[in-house]
């Protein structure tokens, strides 16, 4: 009988740890939790909206049209990586690390990206509605085509003469 039993417990054990790997890229916890799963830091489409990412790395990854909505990801690091048309509505985007990272036509409406640095990332065609734009440096980053951008959200951000915006916005010169 016991013999019988070792292989059902170790099936069991193996399930259980696949089940804590997929659950520790769900669930804030003392350490950063770290977005490239086994699959090459691939999430295109995924639904990671509402989740607590607090400090995540999600460096190079790909993020296409993922769901990111209402989510936190206070402090996280996205440097490099794809976000073409995910949906960051709503999202707590504090700190975040978009440098680098292409965010174009992806929806960033109600967000608040506070004191984000966002150092040559693509924003074209992005919506940056109601979204809260303060201390984020746009240095060098896309924004043409960006919809529902005002000069009153620019006025609190800054870049540089390589940042591109839509025409007739400012932006103040970071220094």
């Amino acid at each position: 009988m016991l013999t019988q039993l070792r292989p059902a417990l170790f099936a069991l054990a193996l399930a259980a740890g696949v089940w804590a790997g997929v659950a520790s890229a769900q669930w804030q916890s003392a350490e950063a939790v770290r977005l490239d799963p086994g699959f090459g830091g691939v999430c295109e489409g995924c639904d990671l909206s509402g989740r607590i990412l607090t400090g995540a790395r999600m460096h190079r990854s790909v993020f296409t049209r993922a769901n990111f909505a209402n989510a936190v990801l206070t402090r996280a690091d996205a440097t490099g990586a794809a976000f073409e048309g995910a949906d960051f509505s709503g999202a707590e985007l504090s700190r975040v690390r978009f440098d680098g990272a292409d965010c174009s036509g992806a929806d960033f409406s109600g967000a608040v990206l506070s004191r984000a640095s966002a150092r040559g990332a693509d924003f074209s065609r992005a919506d940056f509605t109601r979204a809260e734009l303060d201390h984020v440096d746009f240095s060098g980053a896309d924004l043409r085509g960006a919809r529902g951008l005002t000069q009153a959200q620019l006025s609190r951000a800054c870049g540089d003469r390589a940042t591109r915006l839509p025409r007739g916005l400012r932006l103040a010169n970071c220094g």
